[in-house]
């Protein structure tokens, strides 16, 4: 769906008018934002929970992608980035300190994805494909990260504004080695949130977050599509039997607390998701 114009008036599409009002008001600042700047905005895509009608007011993120003329420059992208992030904490969707501290924190942080909810590309960047590009990846960060990251960010991604480039975007088929390679992903980030445990506040939520996207991935790797996280844990529970970690997960997105006992209770619960996922499924035999 295009959505033609300059302004946050034009995010008007029927996806918008369904999204909760504190993420439709602050996708509105986040245009006018862009209109300020002026930067030469192609798109805004909206993915992840709040996309899906998962999103908790407790613990969720906005996730975006904001695509920009081929023209702009990294630095003016990275500037404007900065500006989002200090829209993101001014709606209360981040905590201050995640920008503002430095050192070993914020590069615990980024280890484990926390706090980063949007990405700044270019309209070629996006149809390009490549998930280093489009969420601006170091290079030696590409390697780590599997394919069904991309596929299922371009699987629940929404156009709010601006020029409906999804369907261009070209997606690698997922492998079953792509479904180890994320296990291992995210058991390296519940170790280090179990590390940190004792010094860092959000150790819990990294462990959260880390369980998460696991439902998410394994969830994609079944069905090929995305869901809300609710549907998510129905239908593992399902499969695999009652688990009290992805129970507690739910109720830790209502109402946060810090559990230690919910992060090493996540290492079993991942290894059992991913072990059954890549048996389960028919994976292409491709490079």
């Amino acid at each position: 769906m295009t959505v033609g114009g300059t302004g946050a008036d034009n995010l008007k599409t029927a996806f918008a008018e369904q999204l909760p009002a504190r993420v439709q008001t602050y996708l509105d600042a986040l245009v006018e934002i862009c209109v300020r700047d002026r930067v030469p905005l192609i798109s805004v895509l909206l993915f992840g929970s709040a996309a899906k009608n998962g999103f908790s007011a407790v613990v969720s993120d906005v996730d975006v992608i904001i695509v920009v003329s081929d023209d702009v420059s990294r630095a003016k992208r990275l500037r404007l980035g900065e500006d989002v992030a200090r829209l993101e904490t001014l709606h209360e969707l981040r905590p201050a300190t995640i920008h503002s501290s430095g050192g070993v924190r914020a590069r615990i942080e980024r280890a484990v994805g926390h706090g980063f909810s949007c990405f700044v590309c270019t309209r070629s960047d996006l149809i390009s494909g490549d998930v280093a590009r489009v969420l601006g990846l170091r290079p030696w960060e590409a390697p780590f990260v599997d394919r069904i990251v991309f596929a299922s960010i371009v699987a629940s991604a929404m156009t709010v504004w601006g020029e409906d480039l999804v369907p261009r975007v070209p997606v690698p088929p997922v492998r079953r080695l792509d479904v180890l390679k994320a296990l291992f992903g995210f058991s390296s980030q519940v170790l280090l949130s179990a590390m940190v445990f004792p010094v860092l506040p959000d150790a819990t939520k990294y462990a959260m977050g880390a369980l998460k996207h696991s439902l998410h991935s394994c969830f994609f790797c079944y069905h090929q599509r995305t869901t809300t996280l609710e549907d998510e844990v129905a239908f593992f529970i399902r499969r695999l039997g009652t688990s009290h970690s992805l129970v507690e997960l739910l109720s830790l997105r209502r109402q946060y607390r810090r559990s230690f006992a919910f992060v090493i209770r996540c290492l079993p619960t991942l290894a059992r998701l991913h072990w059954r996922t890549a048996r389960d499924n028919r994976f292409p035999r491709v490079a």
